[in-house]
Parts: structure tokens; sequence; C-alpha cells
């Protein structure tokens, strides 16, 4: 386990302003280099990342480091949870097969370079949406509304943020809004933590587990899922929201490459759209058959209907049969029928009072 990094040690405050310097000159480097590529080679390159996935016979997916509900392989191997399963939906409207798919774990700080060195083809891991990551990479949709929670032991008997003035806090490196979350509830109630930074969220989750932190800072989805799978005791926890943001956690993919972001952008369309139409991986052949004229075309009836994304025309049905829509997505990971139990929310269908609102077909 990494040697946790106090803030209020002189060598590291140096040190981790060398390393914010460092990272916004490698963002604002490689926007330039971008933009001077946008003509060249490199664009050619990019449009090939579908062929070279048929080519290969698999999808390249970023993954978590393990986080239980979002993003983890079980004891054998298999990747579980809403960031691998929206992945997967990649996969089955690519190649028509959901295990087609090879999940590279990252964390905060090797995301985004995975993408532009070509290590990865999709990003689908707890990254939240911002200016400087946009500028850099390309963000295709909103899969995911979170907040940011910390955890704390009941017997603490922390109620409340004001009462983590002087505690620790750990949290992994590299994850800015969530170190903003602890700053902001710094400034709204005048207290005063002590941050301890690690180079994983495992490492972090681990050393509040161990004790060796009063309190441990992530998205709250992953705060619930660590709750419910890694403490020996759930009950013994609790967690308390911070921050003001409502992170918008979205799918990435490398800039320059228009094919691959029609395909993902209307891959989680159709998972939205098949839940506002009731339409999930149980009913759907019945849906076929007897739907409207809109259901039968995107559930691939329609000739030529994948062509302008270059993929078969029941590439929706593939997508949802093998996968389910994006209410079971997360019902199964996240929701009702996973140990988590979280609520919706914001993630809810625009008509529940939700944000999520498929586009049409048109």
């Amino acid at each position: 386990m990494a040697t946790p990094r106090l803030q209020n040690d002189n060598n590291f405050n140096e040190r981790g302003m060398d390393m914010k310097c460092e990272g916004h000159k490698w963002l604002a480097a490689l926007a330039i280099g971008l933009v001077g590529l946008a003509s060249s080679a490199g664009d050619a390159a990019a449009q090939s990342v579908v062929e070279k996935i048929k080519a290969r016979g698999y999808v390249s997916c970023g993954a978590s480091q393990g986080v239980p509900g979002l993003s983890r392989p079980d004891e054998k191997g298999y990747y579980r949870g809403f960031d691998s399963d929206i992945c997967r939906t990649f996969a089955v409207a690519i190649l028509g097969d959901k295990d087609k798919i090879r999940y590279v774990p990252l964390n905060a700080a090797q995301r985004l370079p995975a993408l532009q060195t070509g290590e990865i083809d999709i990003l689908s891991r707890t990254s939240t949406i911002t200016y400087t990551r946009d500028a850099v990479v390309r963000f295709v949709w909103i899969n995911l509304y979170d907040t940011d929670g910390i955890l704390v032991r009941k017997a603490d008997k922390i109620t409340e943020p004001k009462l983590l003035d002087g505690k620790t806090v750990c949290l992994q490196g590299g994850g800015s809004l969530t170190e903003k979350a602890i700053e902001e509830t710094e400034e709204e109630f005048g207290i005063s933590m002590k941050k301890v930074y690690y180079d994983s969220t495992l490492q972090a989750r681990d050393a509040f587990f161990g004790g060796r932190c009063d309190s441990y800072v992530t998205d709250g989805t992953a705060a619930a899922g660590q709750r419910a799978s890694v403490a020996k005791n759930p009950n013994d926890y609790d967690i308390i929201k911070v921050g003001k943001a409502a992170e918008p956690n979205g799918v990435a993919i490398a800039r320059g490459d228009e094919q691959l972001f029609d395909i993902v952008r209307w891959t989680i369309n159709a998972l939205f759209w098949a839940e506002a139409n009731n339409i999930t991986s149980e009913n759907i052949d019945e849906k076929l058959a007897g739907g409207n004229s809109e259901v039968q075309r995107v559930l691939g009836k329609e000739a030529g209907f994948g062509k302008p994304l270059g993929l078969d025309d029941n590439w929706v049905y593939n997508v949802i049969k093998q996968t389910g829509n994006y209410a079971q997505i997360w019902d199964r990971n996240l929701g009702k029928d996973s140990p988590l139990k979280v609520e919706r929310g914001l993630n809810a269908l625009w008509k529940d009072g939700g944000l999520n609102y498929p586009f049409p077909w048109d």
C-alpha cells in the first residue's frame, strides 16, 4: 500500500503544486498538438478505430481499478458494474457480442492519456465532463449524474459536514471534482480538513477502512458501493453528501473519429429510448412483432437503418436483447436488484423527474 501524503507536509505541497502545473501544461500541449494534427495522418488513424475493432475482434474499454457497482472483476475475472455494462453495449453494436470486449483498469491520471495513445478505444469509467478534459478528448454523452460523498464511521458521530473540522480525509489524487467538493465544504462551513492523497481510489478506500483516515471522499455511487461490498458491517458507516455539483459523468473517445462518436452516442440513446418505450431484454421479441412503425424500424425491420453508422440493421435489437435497457442496467448494478439500492434521482427519465431524454430517430 502506498504511503499516504499529507497535504500539510511542505515537501508534498511543493510537489503537489508541481504536479498540478505539469497536468495543466500537459493538457495545453496536447490540445495544441491535436489542433495541429487536425488535417494530418493522425485524423486518418483516428477514423479507422472502428475498423481496427472489427479486425481485432474486441473493444478495448477503460475501466476503474475496482469500484463495486460500477466496474470491478468478480472472482472469475468477469467485469461487472454499471460502467462495464455500458461498455458492453458498444461491443454488441459493433461486433454483435457483448463479451467481445477487454477491460483496461486505469486510475484517474491514466484514463485520458490512455485514450490519446490508443491504449483503449472507449472510456467508460466514472469520468466527469469538464471544459479542460473535453478539450483533449471527446465526451459523447452523460450516462450518469453523480454527487460527491464522504464515508464516515458512525462511531465517530460525524453527522454533518461541519463536524469534519480537523479530520483527515483519504482521497485519490487526480480526481479534481472530489477535491473541489472538499474545498467547497471547507469554505462553506469554515472548517479545515487534512487531505491524505493516494495513487488510486482502492488505496484511499483501504486506508480509510484500515483506520488511517477519519473519512474517505469519492463519488456518491462509488461510496455506496464501497460501503455495501467492502465494509465488514455496512451499517457501521454513513455517507455525508458534500459539494454543490451534480457531476455529469460521461463516456469518452479520442477526438477525430466521427463514426465511433456516432455509434457511442446512438447506442446510449437506444438504452433510454428502449426504457421510454417499455422495451426490455425479456419482451423485445414481442415488441418487435407487434410494435408501431418506429419500434419496428429501430429494431431492424427497415432495410438500411444501420447504414449511416456502418452497422447491421438490427444493431439496436441486439444491444437491448443482450444488455437490457438503461433501467435494467441501472437496477442490476446500482439500483433495486443490487446491494447498493441507489435511487435513480437525476438519472431517471424526464417523465419520472430525471434528466434523461432520448433523441428522436427521425
